[in-house]
């Protein structure tokens, strides 16, 4: 929503003054700042308004991957590589960096274009058939697909109210919280199984391991989300975490149906709680999204968390930083910022 201008700071070396453009950095606690180097001369005032332009998206980069070096040091890690939580932290700063200098219109249409992909994918992990466009008109216009299922039309809009409850909630994941979002997520679906585990025992198609007995649900599951917490105060990367929770919970498998969608719903709470941005799970990445979840069924953590690392870099890296520069960069007279189109 804006940023405060740039400062001038003057010191000298050997006797000869140096300007620099500046920006403090602050991560909990610590602090340095980031600099553009101005020259010998004391810039105009006209000549300080045209660096702070042409130098804004250099200090912003700067200072983003400034506050990842200094945050990825406050992190502990199982299975986390540093570099992977370097780049991580740099995702998470240039995600914040930029939805900060976001207008709250800019904000709106950024989160539609994500809704939408983000509906549109983890219901077609499941098997739905509605496209992009069709996902788009039905939750967006309120025209549904003439050629689709009255399921297949319920597991997309109600995400609209999933999406109402996951903006209206503030606090944590309880088990109160999972059987909301399964009752949301199964509304017009199956009206005596949303938001109650089951009962029988199941077996996930393809998986060796046996999921947890109905009896013990309840407990596995608050074991879950008291595990994520402890590790979480205690400083484990949050993203490492929620990755651990999302392969806890689908191995507990709470529900008869609905399962993925709502694990994945957790999972980008967990994210977006912390301040990172969400992961798309996309149809073409079932397959990927599948065998990450294996390696964990065969105790291969660190390689199921770093596919996961990989989606979100894949996702967002070059992206954010593409946009970010596109917002802070000096306007051309035909410029249109495209966040309609950022994922479609």
């Amino acid at each position: 929503m804006g940023r405060k201008p740039y400062r001038v700071e003057l010191y000298y070396a050997k006797g000869r003054p140096i300007y620099n453009l500046v920006k403090d950095v602050k991560v909990r606690g610590k602090r340095t700042k980031v600099r553009v180097y101005l020259g010998h001369d004391e810039p105009s005032a006209a000549d300080v308004d045209r660096y702070r332009a042409n130098f804004a998206y250099t200090i912003e980069a700067r200072a983003a991957e400034k506050k990842a070096e200094l945050s990825s040091t406050l992190y502990s890690s199982k299975y986390l590589t540093k570099d992977q939580i370097k780049t991580i932290e740099t995702i998470h700063y240039y995600y914040k960096t930029f939805t900060d200098l976001l207008t709250r219109s800019e904000i709106d249409a950024y989160e539609t274009a994500f809704e939408i992909s983000y509906v549109q994918g983890t219901t077609s992990i499941e098997g739905n058939t509605l496209t992009p466009k069709q996902t788009y008109d039905l939750l967006v216009n309120g025209i549904p697909p003439n050629n689709k299922s009255m399921r297949e039309i319920n597991e997309v809009q109600n995400f609209r109210r999933v999406k109402t409850y996951r903006e209206e909630y503030r606090g944590k994941v309880t088990i109160d919280f999972i059987k909301t979002l399964h009752s949301l997520i199964m509304n017009n679906i199956d009206f005596d199984s949303a938001g109650v585990f089951r009962r029988i025992d199941v077996t996930i198609a393809g998986c060796e391991l046996p999921v947890t007995p109905p009896p013990l649900i309840k407990e596995e599951l608050s074991k879950l989300i008291g595990d994520y917490y402890w590790e979480t105060d205690r400083g484990l990367h949050p993203f490492e975490a929620a990755v651990l929770f999302h392969y806890g919970f689908e191995m507990v498998h709470p529900f008869m149906d609905g399962n993925g969608r709502v694990g994945r719903e957790i999972f980008n709470y967990m994210l977006k709680k912390c301040g990172y941005p969400r992961l798309l799970f996309l149809g073409k990445d079932r397959e990927i999204y599948i065998r990450s979840l294996k390696l964990g069924n065969r105790e291969k953590y660190a390689e199921m968390i770093e596919i996961f690392a990989d989606l979100i870099t894949k996702q967002r890296y070059s992206l954010l930083m593409e946009k970010l520069e596109e917002i802070v960069s000096p306007p051309k007279d035909d410029h249109q910022l495209r966040l309609d189109a950022f994922y479609l």
